[in-house]
């Protein structure tokens, strides 16, 4: 009887010890509803609010070529889109993102929910450095640095861990584009790993149209804002209104932007310029100042934040008053930042566009594309130049990188013209070119490219089933211009399978299109190997930098000893990333056509470098992804090859992220290369 008292009073207080912990997190839930709710108070709600519908898919093929399977009005996104827990919502700047993400916020405050905003709009340089601190052992680790820095609620993930499990959670995301590409794919990463270990949690992220290695693909719902509707465009503007199929005026910012500062230019860059110079009150002068001091806060913070003391020190008090009366910059605690990142990118854009074109170069561009993750700045720089020197700034920036080039011009419209047919065509059919490279990423970063391309010349291109019909629709351009009739001349040449000595050495020309066209009809060359000698020569007698990616570029299409051996050079010894980058890929794709002998020799020769790849994030990410080639095009015994290669890098490295990184890519090679097993026969 004792006994049995003892067990129902242990009980009892069991059950207490329950009914306590509930009351306490329902508490705790109490506490972070309240704090969401002050939060959301203080932002500037859009005025007037426009109707924004989302389509929807599995597949960024899809989204990148608007083909959707279900479009979700606001009021469904958070049931549908959310069913799998994780959707990532994908647009152009501009496109009303965070005006979404905001309204979807306060409905899930309102629904009873648990509402969590990550800003990392609020992200600056110093957080690179403690985030490599956070997630050093494991990237898992960086959930608690992302509640506690960037929610504004004072709580870790352990904390929103304590909440009950009845209770619905649910994480916006907003900025991802605002960070380096490396840590986006390691947020990324946190953030599949929140849904999949606690109880009754969602995350929906905003992002920048583009594709994602995302950790779980199957996993995530896929979705971008639609243009507004020409009704709803109207009801703003007035019935009257005449609007063009690819009206800037369909991006929610845009149409903001005219109701705010009246009509005008129609084109994006035309549109901020009045934003700034009527709505923000400067005049040209004061314009001048505030774009240098916006450049150069990308420059020194590269993040969307920046230091008030330097930024007002370099702008003056009597502009920083107009800044802040019109709402175009803010400060707190953190720093200060532009109200919308566009603008941001706009006066850098309108800064970098008044330099001469011999500050056109990596340094600016990296600076201004935050490490090639976000190429808005780019493209409206882009569109503030005209006739020559928008050429010259498409020919430089695909010298730095064709993939930017390509989205810059992705951004133009057929009414925006920016620059003329023939370094349109140079661009098109580089791209397309690129679409039949053996390494999958390639392939698929110029496909990506080519489906944003708005131009109607880029259809021939987009839509060309091999390279025959790639120089074909590069024949069907007319053009009386010199330079271009010189480059189709070359350019033709890829298809012959031949190319004489005298145009190899243009590979060593300062022209960047005419430089990079020969390395890339060089690759395609039926019988290579006496290249080898004269490309070695080149090097020896002193090529700069650029000159050395290009023939290390060659070297890896020559299965050759001294070719390898040239490759092999460089990656240990050039003083130049983008060499050593060119480099360890074109050591790979040399791999990949070489003999068993060769390919084993080189198999050796790259895992003796692990360690010195490993220690230049770039260089290893080329070799990852490097590794990963189209399976049609794989040679017998590929997996092995890989599997050497990433074993290596696994054990060269002590960072655990980096070690996930590598498992993903031999898992991915796994499923590609893996031989399929017949099943018994009966």
């Amino acid at each position: 009887m004792r006994l049995h008292l003892l067990q129902v009073s242990s009980y009892r207080r069991f059950q207490q010890i329950l009914a306590d912990i509930e009351m306490q997190s329902d508490k705790l839930v109490d506490r972070v509803r309240q704090l969401a709710r002050e939060i959301g108070e203080l932002w500037q709600a859009q005025k007037p609010p426009f109707a924004l519908l989302t389509g929807w898919s599995k597949s960024y093929d899809d989204i990148l070529s608007g083909t959707f399977v279900t479009t979700l009005r606001e009021d469904q996104i958070l049931k549908d889109a959310l069913a799998t827990g994780r959707a990532i919502l994908s647009g152009r700047g501009g496109d009303g993102k965070t005006w979404l993400l905001r309204r979807l916020h306060n409905r899930a405050l309102a629904a009873g929910h648990v509402a969590i905003f990550i800003d990392l709009k609020q992200w600056t340089g110093g957080d690179y450095t403690e985030w490599a601190e956070w997630t050093r052992d494991n990237v898992g680790d960086g959930a608690d640095f992302l509640f506690r820095r960037f929610s504004g609620l004072g709580l870790g993930a352990i904390d929103i861990d304590r909440l009950p499990p009845k209770s619905r959670k649910i994480v916006f995301v907003d900025g991802l584009n605002e960070i380096s590409a490396k840590v986006g794919l390691e947020i990324l990463a946190v953030l599949d790993e929140i849904v999949a270990t606690h109880i009754n949690m969602s995350v929906l992220v905003a992002d920048r149209l583009v594709r994602r290695e995302l950790p779980n693909l199957n996993r995530w719902w896929i979705g971008s804002p639609l243009p507004l509707a020409h009704d709803e465009v109207r009801k703003h503007l007035g019935k009257d209104a005449v609007l063009s199929t690819d009206d800037i005026r369909r991006s929610p910012f845009f149409l903001d932007a005219e109701l705010r500062a009246g009509s005008g230019g129609s084109g994006r860059a035309a549109t901020l310029d009045r934003l700034v110079r009527q709505h923000g009150g400067l005049s040209e002068t004061e314009l001048l100042v505030v774009s240098e001091a916006a450049y150069n806060a990308y420059l020194q913070s590269r993040s969307r934040m920046f230091g008030r003391e330097a930024f007002e020190l370099a702008v003056g008090q009597p502009i920083i008053a107009k800044l802040k009366e019109s709402g175009t910059v803010c400060f707190n605690e953190a720093g200060g930042f532009f109200q919308h990142h566009i603008v941001h990118d706009f006066l850098a854009a309108y800064y970098v566009s008044k330099q001469d074109a011999d500050t056109w170069g990596p340094l600016l561009f990296r600076t201004l594309s935050f490490e090639a993750s976000s190429f808005d700045a780019i493209e409206l720089a882009f569109e503030l130049l005209d006739g020559n020197h928008a050429d010259l700034f498409l020919q430089k920036l695909y010298d730095w990188n064709l993939y930017a080039a390509g989205y810059a011009l992705a951004q133009a419209r057929e009414s925006d013209d920016p620059v003329g047919p023939e370094m349109r065509t140079v661009i098109f059919a580089m791209l397309a070119d690129k679409r039949f490279d053996p390494v999958l990423a390639t392939s698929q970063r110029a496909d990506d490219a080519l489906r944003l391309m708005q131009l109607t010349d880029a259809k021939p291109f987009r839509d060309a089933a091999n390279f025959g019909e790639v120089c074909a629709a590069v024949q069907l351009v007319d053009s009386e211009t010199q330079w271009f009739i010189d480059w189709k001349g070359l350019f033709g040449l890829a298809g012959t399978g031949e190319i004489p000595v005298e145009a190899l050495a243009r590979i060593k020309e300062e022209d960047s299109i005419m430089g990079w066209t020969v390395a890339n009809v060089s690759k395609r060359a039926s019988n290579g190997e006496w290249m080898i000698s004269h490309l070695i020569q080149w090097l020896q007698d002193g090529a700069n930098a650029t000159v050395r990616w290009r023939i290390a570029h060659v070297l890896g299409s020559l299965p050759y000893h001294p070719a390898l051996e040239q490759l092999l050079q460089l990656l240990d010894q050039d003083e130049d990333q983008d060499v050593r980058y060119g480099a360890v890929r074109s050591a790979v794709e040399l791999s990949a056509i070489a003999d068993p002998p060769l390919r084993a020799t080189a198999c050796t020769a790259i895992q003796q470098r692990a360690r010195a790849i490993s220690s230049s994030d770039r260089v290893e990410r080329e070799l990852r992804s490097s590794l990963l080639i189209d399976p049609a095009k794989a040679p017998e015994g590929w997996l092995d090859f890989v599997r050497d290669c990433v074993r290596s890098q696994f054990l060269a490295t002590d960072n655990l992220s980096n070690r996930d990184l590598w498992r993903g890519c031999l898992n991915a090679a796994e499923r590609l290369y893996q031989p399929t097993v017949a099943p018994a026969g009966n």
